[in-house]
């Protein structure tokens, strides 16, 4: 789980300078939390693509950004990553002499089957059972995930900005 706690200090000068309505203020800090959720998750998300050799668009589809949640800590934003294994059929496979590769993951003796549109290798010696080729991303995506350090002042002067500016299309816009 990321954590970012921001200061209140900065959101108390910009308020002390505009003077806006508590409504007012609401609905920017709303606005102002949403737009920092895809800001975090584009950020995520690149990095997640270079950690896992995966294309932005595979781990795009798999995150879900929920509404703003009030807490007792006050609100917050939660972004689900789906971490579950990647077909690679996704990763654009070639069938080669030895079996197949997938962007830079090499399966030897695997297949493209056309009628399921999946990659499959066989279990023994056997025509059958298969079973469907996968690359497993949860742990390598925990492990960043948990240890990446995100900047909270890159974050913060972001969040400053963004709040500044919904704050005064707010007032500008309820006059």
């Amino acid at each position: 789980m990321i954590r970012l706690d921001l200061d209140i200090d900065g959101i108390e000068a910009i308020v002390s300078t505009l003077q806006p309505s508590e409504k007012d203020v609401k609905i920017a800090l709303k606005r102002a939390l949403n737009k920092m959720a895809k800001w975090l998750s584009t950020r995520t998300n690149r990095g997640l693509s270079k950690e896992l050799n995966l294309t932005q668009k595979i781990l795009r589809r798999r995150l879900k950004k929920s509404s703003i949640i009030t807490t007792s800590t006050g609100l917050s934003i939660r972004l689900f990553y789906g971490l579950n294994d990647v077909a690679l059929i996704h990763l654009n496979p070639k069938q080669t002499k030895t079996g197949v590769t997938a962007s830079k993951r090499k399966v030897n003796g695997a297949f493209i089957s056309k009628s399921k549109n999946q990659v499959f290798k066989r279990v023994g010696q056997e025509r059958l059972p298969i079973e469907k080729q996968v690359d497993v991303i949860k742990q390598k995506a925990d492990s960043y995930l948990e240890n990446t350090e995100f900047s909270s002042f890159e974050f913060q002067a972001q969040f400053l900005k963004i709040l500044e500016h919904e704050l005064k299309w707010q007032m500008k816009w309820m006059e």
